[in-house]
């Protein structure tokens, strides 16, 4: 076996893990303990917390688009697993707490994070994500991002390439960023390179964003190692510089 193989079944194991992991979990007590675990590292109180949750579920502008678009998904047979509602949310209160302005997020597919860090930006008045995937587009008659509202795509930079290349130039270009979100090849080296180099790149105070991080211990052994104050809520593991 060759070590692209071997690369690929202690993923494939790990992926299985997770989903063990993910079925032992209480979401529901995960959710309700959000804004605590979060208060914890960001510069909010957990009542401040709770009130940006509030606001994601009154956004009828967001919701109205989003909710058909994951319907429209669905009905094409191409993806059941597109939405990421428990960690969109926990993406857009940090992104409200922070007042983030420049977010980098890698592994766009259909857009559900896309959708709700541009949700925060928007509500937050002004500020450009730019996201990054590879040259394609995923399954079915869709582009990248097909989740996004149109009222929030003139904020949206989509960069088509593979992270390792595009990655390094693209935060010399736009850093210092105050979000870097990791939701594409989840295999361990790449996982830390991205980590290392969004580092070098956030914004004092700013956030390390990662999901799955249940597949691995890396998110937390990077984060105790840097001196990141981290928290993991459902699937989403939020670090702070």
């Amino acid at each position: 076996m060759g070590l692209g193989s071997v690369r690929d079944a202690i993923y494939a194991l790990r992926k299985a893990r997770l989903g063990l992991e993910r079925r032992r979990l209480d979401y529901g007590r995960e959710t309700r303990e959000r804004a605590d675990r979060l208060s914890e590292i960001l510069p909010a109180t957990a009542a401040e917390l709770r009130a940006f949750e509030r606001e994601y579920e009154s956004l009828e502008w967001f919701h109205d688009t989003y909710a058909d678009r994951v319907v429209e998904i669905h009905e094409a047979g191409v993806a059941t697993d597109t939405t990421h509602w428990r960690d969109g949310v926990t993406v857009y209160v940090v992104c409200r707490a922070l007042g983030v302005e420049t977010a980098v997020e890698t592994g766009v597919l259909f857009g559900s994070f896309d959708a709700h860090i541009l949700a925060a930006i928007v509500e937050n008045g002004g500020g450009t994500l730019h996201s990054v995937d590879l040259p394609g587009g995923p399954p079915g008659p869709f582009e990248y991002g097909h989740l996004i509202p149109d009222r929030c795509r003139d904020r949206w930079h989509l960069h088509r390439g593979d992270a390792r290349e595009v990655v390094p130039d693209l935060l010399e270009r736009v850093g210092p960023v105050d979000l870097f979100l990791h939701d594409s090849d989840h295999r361990l080296p790449h996982m830390r390179f991205e980590y290392e180099t969004a580092l070098d790149h956030l914004e004092a105070g700013g956030v390390l964003a990662s999901h799955d991080v249940r597949l691995s211990a890396l998110f937390d052994r990077f984060s105790d190692t840097n001196g990141l104050e981290s928290c993991v809520v459902c699937d989403t593991g939020i670090a702070r510089l």
